[in-house]
């Protein structure tokens, strides 16, 4: 009971961070711009198109979670779709909440264990989504930097080193996924450094504890991701679904631009989901909730050349913030949504399983 308060209590801890970064981003925008008139630029809007833009996250988010959960059907049938979809919805909350968006997979395989899914399982689940999600943002950047390299470079200048620095730590990423789950002796490396903190008195217990488990650890997640991605159909299935929230999730970016009475033609408005895409991507290396900051600053940056031209910079600094309500604050109150529903969620025996 002790250790649910406590977690109960550090998720509230990172919610009050969360708001104190999104208070003080609209203090620092206020001071840099004339805040009086950025609010009459947002109560100017055409909120039918700021209306849509938000049923179209809605739409992403669910497609997100369905997704996942078409990866977890596939190797745990037991666990009811209610339940095994809610588990899904709390991830954009827990991320959005945690530096480098790494907060919901320890939560997810807490409720995963809760309702009776084995670790070795929930954690292929998880590594599988993730790949997937590395796969597509990592292709999606790649076609963004080659189509749109002119643009990207005329906006961000010497700037763009930081785009760069995290597409290169997306691809990165996505390979070091690929050889921890097909390298078979991939599991010596982490040996070889649990061994190196073992030399210290202060981790000594908990580093040869992990050391121990490495072998087996790693063996079954190699086994439970070889598996799934055996499975042509749900290689197929979570990859495209992943991929069509993705890019609903940005073409946000277009319907707030016209909320704001701009129109451009397909090239730009491709470009702009593109690059939203990028902005958020390319920034996770961020050590804030949300990648805060330079996510803001990827966001206005690439987008600056097509606003500026034909605007202000109030008009392309409100963009970015209704861009962030529909992108990520939204995102994470679907998800703290579904984490209320999910705790209120009855644990089902073998008893009285529901299917």
């Amino acid at each position: 009971m002790d250790q649910n308060n406590q977690s109960q209590k550090k998720i509230w801890i990172n919610i009050v961070v969360v708001i104190i970064i999104m208070l003080s981003m609209i203090t620092i925008i206020g001071s840099l711009n004339d805040f009086e008139t950025l609010l009459q630029t947002i109560s100017n809007i055409k909120i039918h198109y700021f209306i849509i833009a938000l049923i179209i996250a809605l739409i992403s988010f669910l497609l997100m979670s369905l997704s996942s959960f078409i990866v977890l059907r596939a190797i745990n049938k037991k666990l009811s779709f209610g339940t095994g979809f809610l588990i899904q919805t709390v991830e954009p909350f827990f991320n959005g909440i945690t530096p480098f968006s790494s907060g919901a997979q320890p939560f997810q395989i807490y409720y995963y264990h809760k309702h009776h899914v084995e670790v070795e399982e929930s954690t292929s689940v998880l590594a599988v989504n993730f790949i997937l999600y590395q796969i597509v943002t990592v292709i999606l950047s790649t076609l963004c930097i080659i189509l749109f390299w002119d643009k990207i470079y005329q906006a961000m200048g010497i700037n763009v080193i930081y785009i760069l620095i995290g597409y290169s730590i997306n691809t990165l990423i996505l390979i070091m996924m690929f050889l921890m789950a097909y390298v078979n002796k991939v599991y010596r490396l982490f040996e070889n450094m649990f061994g190196f903190f073992q030399r210290f008195k202060l981790t000594k217990k908990h580093a040869t504890n992990f050391k121990n488990k490495t072998k087996n650890f790693v063996g079954n997640f190699q086994n439970g991701v070889r598996f799934l991605f055996t499975k042509k159909r749900v290689f197929i299935l979570g990859t495209f679904t992943k991929l069509i929230s993705i890019i609903l999730t940005y073409l946000t970016t277009v319907f707030i631009a016209m909320s704001l009475d701009f129109s451009f033609d397909l090239s730009d408005n491709i470009y702009m989901i593109f690059a939203s895409v990028i902005a958020v991507n390319t920034m996770m290396f961020v050590p804030l909730p949300g990648a805060s900051g330079g996510t803001e600053a990827a966001f206005t940056g690439l987008m600056a050349g097509l606003f500026i031209n034909q605007s202000n910079t109030t008009e392309l600094v409100t963009i970015m913030l209704l861009w962030r309500i529909a992108t990520y604050y939204f995102s994470m109150l679907y998800g703290f949504i579904g984490y209320l529903i999910l705790q209120k969620k009855r644990v089902v025996t073998d008893e009285n399983r529901d299917i």
